[in-house]
């Protein structure tokens, strides 16, 4: 019996003493998802990530991996990713943005890829929670080990270029009959104004 409450109290004494894994948290989203383009385009994703830490510790994020890295369907590149520090409660966003070069993650499709060819995966983002009284860019600047902090699924979906979509002659007549109405409507309401003045 001694042995057990000896155990138990060893437990107990670990558990108030060690600081919970528990509290640092996060969340990832991938904006969007699901994204498509042409073969020979570069197609990529944008990023909402929010330090959810109900501790003082700050997210250092240090790394991405995606499977597209295996990929033999194009080129990926995750030069764009800012890797940002964030305090708790602290969200960044960007989305995807080619002229500028920012964003989670980029693809280009290889020119020969056929239409509807698909990749699908995850992203995963790595990196640390750091104690800011000691070093806030504990994982950039390695004095803690990064490792995988969250992952979240993606697609992307080579799409047909240069499709140009005509309307039905229902459509059409439908257009027609709509701006027609507003001719007759601005005419009508002009000669009400004219006539009242």
């Amino acid at each position: 019996m001694r042995s057990y409450l000896s155990w138990v109290s060893l437990a107990v004494g670990l558990l108030l003493t060690t600081r919970p894994s528990w509290a640092d948290s996060l969340t990832f989203t991938v904006i969007p998802a699901d994204v498509s383009g042409p073969a020979g385009t570069t197609v990529g994703w944008g990023f909402s990530i929010t330090n959810t830490s109900t501790s003082a510790d700050y997210l250092d994020l240090s790394g991405i991996d995606s499977d597209l890295f295996a990929s033999a369907n194009g080129t990926p590149d995750a030069s764009i990713f800012p890797f940002p520090n964030l305090a708790p409660g602290q969200t960044a966003t960007q989305l995807y943005d080619p002229v500028d070069n920012l964003g989670l993650f980029q693809f280009t499709w290889n020119s020969s890829v056929p239409v509807g060819t698909t990749e699908s995966g995850q992203f995963r983002l790595m990196g640390a929670f750091c104690d800011p009284t000691v070093d806030q860019f504990c994982a950039e600047d390695g004095s803690v080990a990064s490792f995988v902090l969250a992952s979240a699924d993606y697609s992307a979906t080579v799409s047909p270029s240069g499709v140009v979509t005509t309307p039905e002659p229902s459509s059409v007549c439908l257009l027609l009959a709509g701006i027609g109405l507003v001719f007759v409507m601005r005419k009508r309401i002009g000669q009400g104004l004219s006539s009242g003045a």
